[in-house]
């Protein structure tokens, strides 16, 4: 029985021819977050450094499913390429790498944005390589190749073709956040989220409505709504606190704007009781289960009699 040996040359032609088909029949579209949420934990993240799937080609409408128009800084970056990554600062980086490629004698490089693009040919240096040996199986990115900013990662090979232009590069950013006053302090103060949008460079608050500051540290004091009767609420600081003031209405005044200008009249207040405040000012003081006791015109009445001779 004659066995049929296949030379080095064949079996390489035969796994490129593998992987185009794989590229033409298997391509999905990255599924990545938009906005993402400093986490406490880091976490470990492993990426398959394949062509069989999470390949993506437009930077924007594939590798990150955005709409965004052709005008953008990094529309060169619209290569074949692995479904770029963003992690947090002190996550863990594991390759994980397809089977197929272990004949190759597969490393990794560490590239400039250009190499990135235009794939590097020849001319790298030893201290580029990522790993010290070729990829089989799982291997993890030490973290000095990790710091802070966007890293670029293409493959190496010492035989068969090139598959950087297939897709076989990976872009990856790492960001930190900005998030504490102090390094024992909590993220935001609690006052907010630590969000970072897939554009930016770093993590930041984003405080609740109460709230304003780098750190979310400061109370808004007038997001209370502390004036009434539709007075306009001012912030003021007094010492090492903060204050407000309202600017009344020409009918209303007191601290909240809450004392009607006038005194007090027969019937004045309906469903309460009335009581003069100052020389020029009253409220009127509702019943249990009534929140309105003066009818508006009423109001217009008790000025009138105020201004008359």
């Amino acid at each position: 029985m004659l066995v049929e040996t296949m030379t080095p040359k064949s079996t390489v032609h035969m796994v490129v021819f593998f992987l185009q088909l794989c590229i033409v029949k298997g391509q999905i579209i990255c599924e990545r977050q938009i906005i993402a949420e400093w986490r406490v934990e880091p976490k470990h993240v492993v990426m398959e450094w394949t062509l069989r799937k999470n390949i993506c080609t437009d930077f924007y409408s594939e590798c990150w499913n955005v709409n965004t128009n052709s005008t953008r800084e990094d529309k060169n970056l619209s290569v074949p390429q692995i479904c770029p990554v963003q992690l947090q600062l002190g996550d863990s980086l594991f390759i994980s790498s397809d089977p197929s490629f272990q004949s190759y004698g597969m490393n990794l490089l560490n590239v400039s944005k250009e190499e990135f693009i235009n794939c590097p040919k020849t001319g790298f240096l030893q201290e580029q390589q990522i790993f010290v040996c070729q990829i089989r199986g799982l291997h993890q990115v030490d973290p000095t190749w990790l710091g802070v900013g966007t890293h670029y990662f293409v493959e190496l090979h010492k035989r068969g073709p090139h598959l950087c232009n297939m897709g076989l590069r990976l872009n990856v950013t790492v960001k930190q956040q900005f998030c504490q006053e102090t390094p024992n302090a909590p993220l935001c103060s609690k006052h907010g989220r630590c969000l970072s949008h897939v554009w930016e460079k770093q993590y930041s608050c984003h405080c609740f409505s109460q709230y304003s500051g780098k750190f979310c540290q400061k109370f808004n004091v007038c997001s209370t709504k502390p004036c009434h009767n539709n007075a306009s609420c001012t912030e003021k600081s007094e010492g090492t606190g903060k204050s407000y003031e309202c600017t009344c209405p020409p009918e209303f005044s007191g601290k909240n704007c809450t004392e009607i200008v006038g005194q007090c009249q027969p019937h004045t207040c309906f469903n309460g009781n009335c009581s003069n405040v100052t020389p020029n000012t009253f409220l009127c003081e509702c019943d249990k289960g009534f929140t309105v006791c003066m009818l508006p015109s009423e109001l217009k009445s008790t000025l009138a009699d105020e201004t008359l001779p």
